[in-house]
């Protein structure tokens, strides 16, 4: 039996709070959904028909495919995630993620690290760069992918995993504000708010 497998999304959480994925596998209760996650799907599928009838101008691409809401998968990994869009030039796979904010933060620079080495062993193309595209702003931002990112997500995966069959509660994100609109809130009992 391979590693227990794991979500692009779970290193986006673990990056953001290591709490919030420890608790989806410790507790797996039924997640709310919530307005703003909905308005982030009709979003996503809006941005993505927009996609489909615009250039690659935004990307600094001249011509490629895109190929839009694609599964993406990794044994060896134990990793598994849906991408936005993924753009295939003759030289490059480019893997594509949709934003509803106006920058791009350290977990998703790892969310993207993550779907680019998933696009890798999906497609046996290593892959240099990815891009956020940022729908408020309407601007694509690229996120250059690094070997000492490919060796953090891996330390993501193992710690993440170490401390879900441990049963380990990690510690919270010391970004006090970021537990605020947090759903799993209720759990952190040792979690005061206020603060940066």
């Amino acid at each position: 039996m391979g590693p227990l497998e794991l979500s692009v999304t779970d290193v986006r959480q673990r990056v953001y709070c290591p709490r919030i994925p420890y608790y989806r596998y410790t507790m797996p209760l039924e997640r709310p959904v919530t307005a703003k996650m909905d308005l982030g799907k009709e979003e996503h599928e809006t941005t993505s028909a927009r996609e489909a009838r615009r250039t690659l101008k935004a990307y600094g691409i001249k011509e490629g495919e895109r190929r839009f809401g694609v599964n993406l998968y990794s044994e060896h990994l134990g990793l598994r995630g849906k991408i936005d869009m993924v753009i295939f030039t003759p030289h490059e796979v480019i893997p594509v993620e949709y934003k509803m904010t106006s920058g791009v933060g350290l977990h998703h620079k790892y969310q993207l690290t993550a779907y680019a080495m998933l696009a890798e062993h999906t497609f046996g193309r290593t892959v240099y760069r990815t891009f956020t595209y940022l729908t408020p702003v309407k601007k694509a931002v690229e996120v250059p992918i690094t070997a000492a990112m490919r060796d953090h997500i891996k330390k993501i995966l193992a710690g993440l995993r170490e401390d879900i069959v441990r049963e380990r509660l990690p510690k919270p994100t010391p970004h006090r504000k970021r537990c605020t609109d947090c759903e799993y809130r209720r759990f952190c009992g040792d979690v005061l708010l206020g603060g940066s």
